[in-house]
């Protein structure tokens, strides 16, 4: 059987106010900044230009919002990942605590009605992950990963996938064997595969 390579196409979301200024609570995490709102709108016209044969997101009302515009202009649906979830951001004594013995899981993922016909589950994940460990976080990359690969791989699919900074950089490392690059907001980073289950940075 001709393999056919797969294409992952990661975007971190927008700006936020969180990210702007480094305040990080309730209030900012999730608003965008001014400058989070024009990248959302320059990232729709550019991603307008390309075509994708699936989109999955992060249900972090961030990643959400900014994907939205996106999908609403191009009538597509996006599937909401658990694992896709901002995680491993603990530092010092933190990140040696163990992992929980199993995976948690949290309250049910929503997003507002007027998103419901451009979000949808994913069949038999419709909780949160909860990561209160470095460790926990990392398995969780790892299940992100795993689900990539099997899904995707010598697929030849085009795959459009919307997440975070820690997330997305451990992400992409483990998915090349290069150390995890710096997201930039709202910022498209390519990976192609060049062997089963392997992808290097276009």
């Amino acid at each position: 059987m001709t393999f056919r390579p797969a294409e992952i196409v990661f975007v971190r979301h927008s700006e936020t106010v969180a990210n702007a200024t480094g305040r990080y609570n309730p209030s900012t995490l999730n608003a965008f900044s001014k400058r989070g709102i024009q990248q959302t709108g320059k990232l729709t016209s550019a991603l307008q230009k390309e075509s994708f044969d699936e989109i999955v997101v992060s249900p972090s009302p961030r990643a959400l919002k900014t994907v939205a515009p996106f999908l609403q202009r191009t009538d597509q649906v996006a599937e909401v990942w658990p694992e896709l979830l901002e995680c491993c951001h603990q530092k010092g004594v933190a990140q040696l605590k163990p992992p929980s013995p199993q995976i948690r899981f949290g309250p049910r993922i929503e997003w507002p009605t007027a998103f419901d016909s451009i979000f949808q589950h994913r069949f038999g994940a419709e909780q949160q992950i909860l990561s209160p460990t470095y460790a926990d976080g990392k398995r969780q990359i790892n299940l992100t990963r795993d689900l990539l690969v099997s899904r995707y791989s010598g697929s030849g699919k085009k795959v459009l996938v919307v997440g975070h900074s820690i997330h997305g950089g451990i992400l992409i490392g483990m998915m090349t064997g290069r150390p995890k690059p710096r997201l930039a907001n709202a910022t498209p980073i390519r990976l192609t595969e060049t062997a089963p289950g392997q992808f290097r940075l276009k």
